[in-house]
């Protein structure tokens, strides 16, 4: 067996998956319990109630949910009568999503719940810190979105790279 390595284990990456990993699996439990649908879904459901009309590619680019899961995911809130899709007023080519009377009842039952969970995963830190944690993933997330063409640049040259290796 080799000695211990000594590698970095707390990169922030991995710190911010595993805390939103858990309380994502604890939080989809209660939803699914009390209302039928998982955190992704109310994630969905959230976001298409806030922007009635949001387009597929608008949801997928807000939610972070992979562009095919998003989809399957969406298809299933409209079958449970969740969501409903229209053709786009400007560009008939565009989806455009809105909720239905049952997806808003369901959004704003699960609103409480929401915030009691959120309450519960945060209760260790202070009114402060809870604000600063927030302004800081704020700023990574907008940092990230703003860096998103050079970092595509940089793994198209890499793969280049590989290839010309080969």
């Amino acid at each position: 067996m080799h000695k211990p390595l000594n590698l970095k284990s707390d990169y922030i990456n991995v710190l911010l998956d595993t805390a939103a990993e858990r309380t994502r699996e604890r939080g989809s439990r209660f939803y699914e319990i009390e209302f039928g649908v998982s955190l992704r879904d109310l994630r969905l459901l959230r976001l298409v109630g806030n922007a009635p009309g949001i387009s597929m590619g608008q949801l997928v680019n807000l939610s972070a949910i992979e562009k095919t899961l998003a989809s399957k995911l969406v298809s299933v809130l409209v079958r449970k009568g969740l969501v409903e899709r229209q053709i786009g007023l400007e560009d008939a080519r565009q989806i455009q999503l809105s909720l239905t009377d049952a997806g808003v009842d369901l959004v704003l039952k699960a609103e409480p719940l929401g915030k009691k969970l959120e309450a519960r995963f945060l209760h260790c830190l202070n009114e402060r810190e809870i604000q600063m944690l927030k302004e800081i993933l704020q700023k990574l997330i907008a940092s990230e979105a703003a860096s998103k063409d050079a970092f595509e640049a940089s793994i198209a040259k890499l793969v280049e790279q590989k290839a010309a290796t080969k």
